[in-house]
């Protein structure tokens, strides 16, 4: 037996615990489950008819897919063990998959254009790292690499989000780069136990998160997932998928709600106690 102070999230504590975390968030653990399975049959059925070349449209679909459900799978173990922040980091990386499976829906052209050149800038911007470090035994074949590439940029997920009918789902992008992803103030200041006020400070904040917290991770990877999920299904034509995805957006309909609702007490709280 190993205690959190001793392993952190490593600790037998933490992993003893992990199914009743799952049992106070039951419902969100059930729907994002039934959306693991959905995704996961609809990546493994899609190997069997999808052929083409990476960047092809229906490929590059499935490649995203494999690789969401990946980030979707993580997300979730990180979550059962309380582990927010990590599950938000896996979840913003399925919401830039999803945007981009989005624009592969409506402009898959475009999509293809923009990570072809993104493809060529990383390659350049590798080639002048070591030229600047003066690594390379070759300098004048590396300098005529990246002279060859010319002009090209890296991806741009708000240029990306536009490309699809998902871009108001950018905002939710920035924030989840901003609570969770970067070393930003607000991400650290989540290992601090702050007043209600928003001023005092009662202690740093560790181990896993509260049920709240965690189902509200949960819910945005499930409307993150179902989206990603609908494009995919419509690109490569799996009528099955789609239909199942309905239902499970159905079902999650009600949930989504009472987190809208939850929040609203949140804030009305939260003012009175400010104000």
């Amino acid at each position: 037996m190993t205690t959190f102070n001793e392993t952190g999230f490593l600790s037998t504590a933490i992993s003893d615990r992990i199914q009743a975390r799952r049992n106070s968030n039951a419902l969100p653990f059930e729907l994002v489950e039934a959306l693991n399975t959905c995704l996961q049959k609809a990546a493994t059925t899609a190997c069997e008819s999808v052929r083409g070349m990476p960047f092809d449209r229906e490929p590059m679909a499935l490649l995203l897919l494999h690789r969401s459900c990946a980030l979707l799978q993580g997300a979730v173990l990180m979550a059962e063990r309380g582990m927010d922040v990590e599950a938000r980091t896996l979840a913003r990386g399925l919401l830039e998959n999803t945007l981009l499976m989005a624009a592969l829906h409506d402009n898959p052209d475009k999509a293809r254009a923009v990570m072809i050149e993104d493809a060529a800038a990383a390659k350049k911007g590798q080639a002048k790292t070591i030229l600047r470090s003066g690594m390379s035994a070759d300098a004048a074949m590396l300098q005529e690499v990246v002279d060859n590439i010319g002009s090209v940029s890296s991806l741009n997920i708000s240029k990306l989000s536009e490309l699809g009918p998902l871009k108001h789902l950018y905002l939710l992008y920035r924030v989840m780069s901003d609570d969770a992803v970067h070393p930003s103030g607000k991400s650290l200041q989540r290992h601090m136990r702050m007043a209600d006020d928003g001023q005092s400070w009662n202690g740093y904040l560790v181990g896993p998160e509260d049920p709240q917290r965690i189902a509200d991770t949960l819910d945005r990877i499930l409307m993150i997932g179902i989206a990603l999920g609908v494009a995919f299904t419509q690109i490569v034509g799996d009528e099955e998928s789609n239909t199942r995805l309905g239902e499970i957006s159905a079902d999650y309909g009600p949930f989504r709600a009472s987190q809208d609702a939850a929040a609203e007490v949140r804030i009305a709280r939260k003012r009175e106690t400010i104000g």
